[in-house]
């Protein structure tokens, strides 16, 4: 079943803080900040837990009071390097971390990024992640998407389901278009006396292969149909940057970050480090969420080991946990949270265990591009 990993940035960063200053200013400064932040945590929880109890109506406080409980949080996902193959296959597991996040986050506190990395790849893929993507704006969360290399193509309409665009000044942004490409081995497979025979009902079932000489009626319906996808495709831009000048950008052609921002395609030039480093700096929880791997129906096993499991998750990557690193005694109030004995936080990088398996094909065998 898939596990739900949630890493909080805050604690990270206080590790290399305890590392540093052991490294430069010694053992008793060292033990100074430990205590500052057992503090800080164990602050942050105890006005978790009141916020909570506030939610439910089992306690009652005045307005400025559940502002001043209701730290803002940002929740993190990633769609790069390893899920970002041709057919989107790693929507299979966004979806679920989708689920998990909306099922969970509250509009009036919480926000989302995105870390998106893709050069895009089929329509049917790109266009359920989009789609995936969507149900932030639907669920009134505000969300971010912030590009550190490439956002082309179907990545680029991933980008544009979000409030904010930001990427690094060197990454590649845009290809607005549509591709087909596909041998034609009808005339060698004639020389070799090898014909393929296939029995269609609907004019239209079968039009360009590799298999029959292409017709020019062929060419034009198939023509067609690429055009057609294309003016969804910019619709769906305009519709969500309608200071864009689409026709201007709609042509396929890639920009860098600050060639990007002048056309209006992004926001600003930020890398995705720097802006959660940024959330961390004015207080914001950051928390980065993720499945371990993929197995059976991934979301009802989300939705079977959530319920036990995402606030004790929460609470350890909020209040350090026991076992938080250089922070003795940080959990003391975790049990509020219902934390099973001895949980404790994952310090690492979110790994995929598996590669989900790819989406099947629609259809016809030779898939369209965005």
């Amino acid at each position: 079943k898939p596990k739900l990993k949630i890493t909080s940035w805050n604690q990270q960063l206080d590790k290399y803080r305890i590392e540093t200053t052991r490294a430069t200013q010694g053992r008793g400064e060292t033990r100074r900040l430990q205590l500052k932040l057992q503090h800080s945590y164990l602050k942050l929880e105890q006005q978790e837990v009141a916020f909570k109890a506030m939610s439910q109506g089992t306690a009652t406080v005045t307005k400025e009071v559940s502002d001043e409980m209701a730290t803002k949080r940002v929740w993190v996902l990633t769609f790069q390097t390893g899920r970002n193959d041709v057919s989107a296959s790693g929507v299979q597991q966004l979806r679920d971390e989708i689920t998990a996040v909306i099922a969970n986050a509250d509009s009036a506190r919480d926000e989302v990024v995105l870390r998106l990395d893709s050069p895009g790849g089929t329509v049917t893929g790109y266009g359920l992640a989009g789609a995936q993507l969507l149900r932030f704006r639907d669920a009134g969360l505000k969300f971010t998407i912030v590009i550190d290399q490439v956002a082309a193509s179907g990545g680029y309409l991933m980008a544009c389901t979000a409030d904010r665009i930001l990427c690094s000044p060197f990454a590649i942004i845009g290809s607005i278009g549509v591709v087909q490409e596909l041998p034609i081995v009808f005339e060698r497979l004639q020389k070799e006396g090898i014909t393929f025979e296939t029995t269609t009902a609907g004019k239209f079932k079968r039009t360009l292969t590799p298999f029959k000489k292409p017709t020019d009626e062929d060419r034009a319906k198939n023509k067609e149909n690429i055009e057609d996808i294309l003016d969804i495709f910019k619709n769906f831009v305009k519709s969500s940057r309608p200071s864009v000048d689409i026709d201007d950008v709609a042509t396929g052609d890639t920009w860098l970050g600050p060639r990007a921002k002048d056309k209006g395609l992004v926001d600003d030039l930020m890398t995705s480090d720097a802006l959660l480093l940024s959330f961390v700096k004015d207080g914001y929880q950051v928390f980065e969420v993720g499945l371990s791997k993929a197995g059976g129906s991934p979301l009802a096993n989300v939705f079977a080991s959530f319920a036990s499991s995402a606030a004790s998750s929460v609470a350890a990557a909020i209040s350090g946990g026991a076992g938080a690193p250089g922070i003795p005694g940080a959990a003391t109030a975790a049990s509020a949270w219902g934390r099973e004995p001895g949980f404790a936080p994952s310090a690492q990088p979110l790994v995929r265990e598996t590669s989900p398996p790819p989406m099947t094909r629609y259809d016809g065998a030779w898939d369209t591009m965005l």
